[in-house]
């Protein structure tokens, strides 16, 4: 089986919003981008209504921690309905349309409540109210990524643009591209700073270039008038958030669940909004499609669980679901050779039928060579067309009927955390 090599830059940049979506083979993808993926549980329960109405019925969550609408039906020019955009105005997901596709911040998404060296939280808001403020980042490339890594780990190594991880409460390492170094400063100064270096990036780049690291000196030409002592800084790839029960710092509680496949179906959205109302009323979508209920009172703990296990969603840190992501694929995404969802749910099962739990790599299935939606660090992916599939980790393949696929990636997951496929 052979795949085409796959065209990873477009003419031009089709990172889809709300007011310029992506036409897919199944209509319309709108993406809403969720800074820190934080929202209220009234703004998913308006999100979810208007899928209804005008998407396929689901919330997808992507790996950055955003949502999005597929299956949306647009006008002659490619537009989507003035209501549709209406109902997201009023979810309070659409504050600055201008800067729709800009808004991409991935952040800790336990920080403040439990673990992690700093509250990134003010961070977090700072950021977003200034780059909303800025005119000039409103022409940000869609893809253009900022981390803000709150000492533990888990979102350092998602290859953002620019970033921050705390060293303690009051400091954070300020991350450039691929650089092994970043200046030393002050949490204070982070949010300003970024935004700073993000606006000289584009005074850099040009039309042509998306990323930090694609500048010709790979972002140093952004440091030259930083004041900070350089400071170097491991990349450990995140390894996501535990599911189930967990204890904040406050003596509340918080529930963690997993999404299997990152769809939220009806059901699911509306035991969410129900689940949350028992606490703060907020939600946190995490960059491994999960969602966090937090701030409940002791008492609320498990019947939160008991809701969200029924319907469908993942409270069990062993569940086989953990790790396993896929790609849109055929027949939603015109570029899809084959389907991923089942081949998806087929490992997930194979998986479940053994008798201990699999800590191993991640596993992605995609549908193409795009690689859409592949988690950050070592995972195995595989490619699917239909009738055949490749299982690869790096520069090493291996190639089997669809029907062994599953058993296949599940026997060889031992070997490869080995160091062979």
């Amino acid at each position: 089986m052979t795949f085409a090599p796959a065209d990873l830059r477009a003419e031009a940049d089709r990172c889809p919003g709300v007011l310029r979506p992506h036409r897919a083979a199944d209509g319309a993808l709108l993406r809403l981008r969720l800074p820190g993926g934080r929202l209220r549980a009234e703004s998913l329960g308006i999100l979810g209504a208007a899928s209804r109405r005008y998407a396929n019925g689901e919330v997808q969550l992507t790996s950055r921690g955003n949502v999005q609408l597929r299956g949306v039906v647009t006008g002659e020019q490619g537009a989507v309905s003035a209501e549709l955009v209406d109902e997201v105005v009023r979810a309070g997901l659409l504050p600055r349309p201008s800067h729709e596709r800009v808004r991409n911040i991935v952040c800790s998404p336990l920080t403040g409540l439990l673990g992690g060296l700093a509250d990134l939280r003010p961070l977090l808001f700072e950021l977003d109210e200034r780059l909303c403020r800025s005119a000039t980042l409103a022409e940000l490339p869609g893809p253009f990524l900022f981390s803000l890594d709150d000492g533990r780990g888990d979102v350092g190594a998602m290859n953002a643009d620019l970033g921050v991880r705390a060293l303690d409460a009051r400091s954070v390492r300020v991350a450039v591209g691929d650089l092994p170094a970043g200046p030393l400063v002050p949490l204070s100064r982070a949010a300003e700073l970024m935004i700073d270096l993000a606006e000289q990036f584009l005074k850099a780049a040009g039309r042509r270039i998306w990323h930090v690291r694609e500048l010709p000196l790979g972002g140093r030409e952004l440091l030259a008038g930083v004041v900070g002592e350089p400071s170097a800084f491991a990349r450990v790839p995140g390894t996501g958030v535990s599911l189930g029960r967990m204890t904040q710092r406050d003596g509340r509680e918080l529930v963690s669940a997993l999404v299997p496949l990152g769809l939220l179906t009806g059901d699911q959205l509306t035991a969410l909004v129900e689940a949350a109302s028992l606490g703060s009323g907020e939600l946190i979508v995490t960059p491994w499609r999960g969602v966090l209920v937090p701030d409940l009172p002791a008492a609320a703990a498990q019947p939160v669980t008991r809701i969200l296990r029924s319907a469908g969603l993942v409270v069990d840190d062993g569940s086989a679901w953990r790790g396993i992501t896929a790609c849109t694929g055929a027949p939603r995404c015109a570029h899809g050779l084959g389907e991923t969802r089942s081949l998806a749910t087929s490992i997930a099962a194979e998986r479940g039928a053994r008798s201990a739990p699999d800590p191993l790599l991640p596993v992605h299935v995609i549908g193409c060579g795009r690689g859409c939606g592949s988690p950050s660090g070592e995972h195995l992916e595989l490619l699917t067309d239909g009738q055949r599939a490749e299982i690869r980790r790096g520069a090493a393949v291996v190639e089997v009927p669809l029907a062994a696929a599953a058993r296949t990636v599940q026997e060889s997951r031992p070997a490869v955390a080995g160091g062979k496929l």
